[in-house]
Formats: C-alpha cells, structure tokens, sequence
C-alpha cells in the first residue's frame, strides 16, 4: 500500500473540505428549517393575535409546536417567563455563562400568573454588569407591547407568543420572533452565526418545555442527569490533566478556573459553573494540544455542538454522555499504554 508524502497535507485538506461542507450545509439546509421549526406554510405568512402591536423590526422566523393541552394551560406557563420569575424552562446551564443567574421554576404560581402591557421581562438579574445596564431596559429584558390573557403575549425586540385551539382540547403554540439586525457587515455575521442560531436553540427549548409542561409529563430520570453530570466532570478533569501535563501550559489552567468562580458568584449554580470551567478548559486544551492545528478541533468541536443543540431534545445530557463515553475510552486506552510498557 503505497504512503501519502504529506499526510499533514491530506489531512488539512480533509478538514477543510468538511468545513465547507458544513459551512453549506448549515447555509442551505439547517438554517431554512430552524427559521421556521415546526411551523406550516400558512404559520409563516398568516398573522398572529399580537402581531400589529410592534412598532420597528423585521420577521426573523415563526416556530410552532402542537400541545396537548388547551391555551389557558399553556398560558399558565408561558405568562411566568423572566428571570425574576420561572425562568424561561430552558437551559440555565448556557443563560448562567452570561452571568445571568437564571433559575427555572417547574410549577404554577398564582402570583405570575398576570402580565399587562408595559411590563418588563427580565432576561437578568438586576444589578448585571454592575448595574450599568439598569436604565438601558432593551439590554436587560423586553417590555410588553401586548398582552390577551390565555391567548397572546407580544415582548418589544423578541416577537409574538400565540396560542390557538387545535383539534379537540389541543392548542397550537407559535412564536414570531422579530428584531432590529445589527448594524453592518460585522453585525450581519454575528446574526447568521451565533444570535440567530442561539435565539432558536434556547427558544425551541423553552417551547419544547412548555409543551412537556402543560402536558403533565415527566422529564428525563434523575439518573441519566447524573451521568450527565459525571460525563461533564470527567471531561473537565481529563481536559486539566492534558494541560497540566504540558511544560509550562498549567498556568493556562487559570482561565477556565476564574471563569468557573465569576459564574459561580453571578449564580450560585454548581451545574453552570461546572459547564463553564468544562467548556473553556476543552478550549484551552484546542490552543495546547493541537498549536497550528487547532483550527481543526475547533471546527470539529463547533460542527459536533450546533448538531446536538440543534436537534437534541436535551443537549446537556447528550453532551454530559457522549463526555462520559469519551472519558471511559481514553482512559481505557492509556491504561492500555501504560501496561504496554
């Protein structure tokens, strides 16, 4: 079998024909279907209760799901949404990166259970970034432009909430999201490949949530969440050790660990702090392990993240096992190593 003289070349050829193809894949094929996720042809043109009230913006995607369970069920759980409330039953473990300090509550409780125009939506708590951003209120959340109690909620510079009855006892759930793109070609970017991306996975969640929610259904076994947690410990320490291991890299170690700390006090959340020394370690580890290479990890890393976040019903526990599974295998393999010799 003959052997590649340049197998570095070949291999920086393979990953870069990946990327693109990942780069149209995401252009041509994911990006159409999560503008508009579970929304019908109709859904995307027909207006929604609440639509007239927004003044400025444009439609920057409809998405629906279908609930077993009438609005005014839905709207007990759609109405307590903020981050001085419920939450937004989505993932706190990325809201509480930002240092948001989000916690989602999974019951009914009378005292949200009202909201009128010209109320606030928190998306932070109060005194976020030193409360510099306390009077810029499109920063911190979203002001009602309307409200029909059981049947719509418009939130300025995120969109619609509409609740229509489906079939027998059923409802339709739909959301309209609308906003101003920001300014320029560094603004444009930035809405193709991360805000418009991170608006749906956390809105499709948030949705998915609200449907499981009003539907009275069970969420994944407290079991697998601690694997899932496992798996995310296992990749932190296994991610420390590589660095630490390296001459004069463990110092590196420090970003992840201050990060963890400054999540940590913004939230108090032992599951955010650990997803992010986890997550900035791993990126540690792309810049000490692969030098001039790790533009491959990381294009690997990004493609494997926007398909879990995408299309998971909940990436936590997929990331947190697929960790678990990759720790166990590497392990197992140094071990072997380390036997051999």
């Amino acid at each position: 079998m003959r052997k590649t003289r340049y197998p570095g070349l070949t291999l920086t050829v393979a990953a870069f024909t990946i990327l693109l193809a990942a780069i149209a894949a995401y252009t041509y094929v994911a990006r159409p279907w999560f503008l508009y996720w579970g929304a019908t042809d109709a859904d995307r043109t027909r207006p929604l209760l609440g639509d007239d009230a927004w003044i400025g913006g444009r439609v920057t995607g409809t998405r629906a799901v279908t609930v077993a369970a009438p609005p005014e069920t839905v709207w007990a759980w759609l109405v307590q949404i903020g981050q001085d409330r419920a939450g937004f039953y989505s993932y706190t473990w990325l809201e509480n990166l930002t240092f948001a300090a989000i916690r989602n509550t999974y019951e009914i409780r009378p005292e949200w259970q009202e909201r009128q125009a010209k109320d606030f939506v928190r998306s932070v708590r109060t005194d976020y970034v030193f409360g510099l951003l306390k009077e810029k209120g499109d920063y911190t959340g979203w002001k009602v432009s309307f409200v029909a109690p059981g049947r719509s909620m418009t939130l300025k510079n995120w969109g619609t909430f509409a609740l229509e009855p489906d079939g027998a006892g059923g409802t339709r759930f739909l959301a309209r999201s609308r906003g101003v793109p920001l300014p320029g070609i560094v603004g444009k970017l930035a809405d193709f490949w991360l805000i418009n991306p991170a608006h749906f996975i956390m809105e499709k969640r948030m949705m998915v949530e609200i449907k499981r929610l009003a539907e009275g259904r069970d969420g994944p076994p407290g079991w697998v969440k601690a694997l899932a947690t496992l798996g995310f410990a296992a990749a932190a320490l296994g991610a420390a050790l590589i660095v630490a291991s390296r001459k004069r890299r463990g110092l590196w170690l420090l970003l992840p660990a201050v990060y963890a700390a400054l999540v940590h006090a913004a939230s108090a959340d032992l599951l955010s702090t650990l997803v992010a020394f986890t997550a900035l370690a791993l990126v540690v580890l792309g810049f000490v392990a692969f030098g001039r290479r790790s533009w491959i990890y990381f294009g690997a890393v990004l493609i494997y993240a926007y398909a879990v976040l995408f299309l998971a019903s909940d990436a936590f526990i997929v990331f947190g096992l697929v960790f678990l599974a990759a720790s166990g295998v590497l392990a197992g393999l140094a071990l072997k190593g380390a036997r051999a010799r």
